[in-house]
């Protein structure tokens, strides 16, 4: 069986990292997978193309010249028609746009969402505008509850809605030794702690409560390092936020990075701040990579994260952001139950290999006998 995966690409962040770990649990139990990547003139990331092709996935390029660029639908029809899909799978507003319209008739379309965001008025129009697109799907899936009612709040068809948590392929997680040559690309000393957090540097990724509780951190514990991976909107202003608390010198700004497994590999805690989230994709490879978490309370972070594995707070809390840090700074003992616990959980509920597994389901659903176009 053929799929389209398709996916219009800000970098290599969590929707990306779902589409690969699928697609690769895909190919293992028989099903070809081929990611194709919508590249925008204004913003051309293709490192989710270039990433695929490291593991030996299948895939295309869809260049997009214009906001609405109409020969880009007759190129993917063609395409679609030309390689004999199947089942086109569509992961976000763009590739849900040009999926429904460009997709050959009586093919079935599945799209998921991985996080409807809000945090400007740009933002708002999309979401309501993809409510209006998806209700044409034939399956919408949800990363979490939350997803899931928040669609339904907007008139998606409930009959039409599966929640399917996400899953990582633990095989990029297992074995991670601290990296002496990492640390020393980021100027770390030895017996430093690092806590750090991963992510697109933007509003609904709270990273500004991180910065304050930072301050706070290194008033009491001046041997820390903060690594903030990943780049987006708000760096210049997180780095001008670090400065203005007098912690410059405390909190390293990677920027954009795909060695997330070795990144991972020097953090002693994993922070995630985020202030909206659906079932984030970074916090589960933390946890794969064992390491203890700190993480707030949104989404379905608390489906993952509880009192045997990590610590939960609340958003825009500072305060307990602080303390939770500070606490698995100072109890080391703590850190490692906390690490081998959540690794657990993430090896038993939620592998690529379950996520897979139910993905397959929908897919035999759609392409059984009940399918009507």
């Amino acid at each position: 069986m053929k799929i389209l995966h398709l996916i219009s690409s800000r970098g290599l962040y969590g929707a990306e990292r779902v589409t690969l770990d699928l697609c690769r649990a895909l190919k293992r139990n028989g099903y070809e997978s081929m990611i194709g990547v919508i590249k925008n003139s204004h913003n051309p990331h293709v490192e989710v193309a270039e990433e695929a092709r490291k593991n030996s996935l299948d895939t295309v390029i869809f260049p997009c010249k214009a906001q609405l660029d109409v020969r880009l639908l007759f190129r993917m029809r063609d395409y679609a028609e030309k390689n004999r899909i199947r089942l086109v799978h569509c992961h976000g507003y763009k590739s849900n746009f040009y999926g429904l319209f460009a997709r050959p008739k009586n093919i079935p379309i599945v799209a998921t969402n991985h996080n409807w965001l809000a945090s400007n008025w740009r933002l708002r129009a999309y979401r309501r505008f993809d409510s209006l697109l998806i209700r044409h799907f034939n399956r919408i899936i949800a990363v979490s509850e939350g997803v899931r009612e928040e669609m339904l709040r907007y008139g998606v068809p409930q009959e039409k809605i599966r929640v399917i948590d996400n899953g990582i392929d633990l095989t990029r997680f297992s074995g991670l030794r601290s990296s002496a040559a990492m640390r020393e690309e980021f100027g770390i000393p030895k017996g430093v702690t690092v806590i750090g957090t991963v992510g697109n540097l933007g509003t609904e990724k709270g990273q500004v409560y991180l910065l304050q509780a930072a301050k706070g951190v290194v008033d009491k514990v001046a041997s820390v390092k903060f690594l903030f991976v990943g780049d987006g909107p708000l760096r210049m202003f997180l780095e001008n936020k670090a400065s203005e608390l007098g912690i410059g010198d405390n909190v390293i700004f990677t920027g954009f990075r795909t060695d997330i497994p070795n990144l991972l590999s020097i953090l002693d805690i994993f922070v995630l701040p985020s202030v909206i989230e659906g079932l984030p994709m970074v916090l589960l490879e933390a946890m794969a990579a064992q390491k203890a978490v700190v993480a707030t309370r949104v989404g379905a972070i608390s489906k993952v994260v509880n009192d045997g594995n990590g610590i939960l707070v609340e958003p825009r809390d500072v305060r307990a952001l602080q303390d939770g840090i500070l606490h698995l700074v100072t109890k080391e003992e703590k850190r490692q139950q906390y690490a081998s616990a959540g690794h657990d959980t993430v090896k038993t509920r939620f592998s690529s290999e379950r996520m897979c597994s139910e993905y397959m389901n929908v897919y035999d659903e759609l392409l059984g006998e009940g399918f009507l176009s």
